[in-house]
């Protein structure tokens, strides 16, 4: 079975976290990082992360933090996926195929790896972190979390 990091639903969580937000708001990373249970050192890391890849902003200042930088219907699993995982392949053949059998061509495979990868990655690409949020919203109590970013926001203004 495909392992994947921590960071993916880390990551997912901080940007169905962030969505939350009222317009022209922002969460502390403190605030995130006890949310989720991670060191604020690891989250501020994390969001790094996000905001190198577009999919937060970081608003700098004592009543900054971080926020969206587009809606959820427009950032994708697979775009989480490589700002967490990064861009290179799943699979890195070593060319044992091609040494056992003897071949001149590229190892079979890699090659096989590589289409299930470009299936897999389609299949990310069709799903939306809206989609994800919806399905979210069906299974928790959504008031709960906008209670929760509520309280957060009236602590950053005192």
């Amino acid at each position: 079975m495909m392992k994947m990091k921590s960071g993916m639903e880390q990551a997912v969580s901080v940007l169905l976290l962030l969505s939350r937000l009222p317009v022209q708001s922002s969460l502390t990373s403190e605030a995130i990082s006890q949310r989720l249970r991670v060191s604020p050192s690891y989250l501020k890391k994390l969001m790094r992360t996000l905001v190198q890849a577009g999919l937060a902003e970081s608003i700098p200042g004592t009543k900054g933090g971080f926020t969206l930088t587009k809606p959820l219907t427009d950032i994708t699993l697979y775009d989480v996926y490589q700002a967490v995982e990064g861009r290179g392949s799943m699979y890195q053949g070593k060319g044992l195929l091609q040494s056992v059998f003897e071949g001149e061509s590229n190892c079979v495979l890699e090659t096989v790896m590589g289409e299930i990868e470009d299936k897999w990655a389609n299949l990310m690409r069709e799903e939306s972190l809206q989609h994800v949020m919806d399905r979210v919203g069906e299974l928790y109590d959504l008031e709960k979390i906008d209670d929760w970013v509520n309280q957060q926001l009236k602590g950053q203004l005192q």
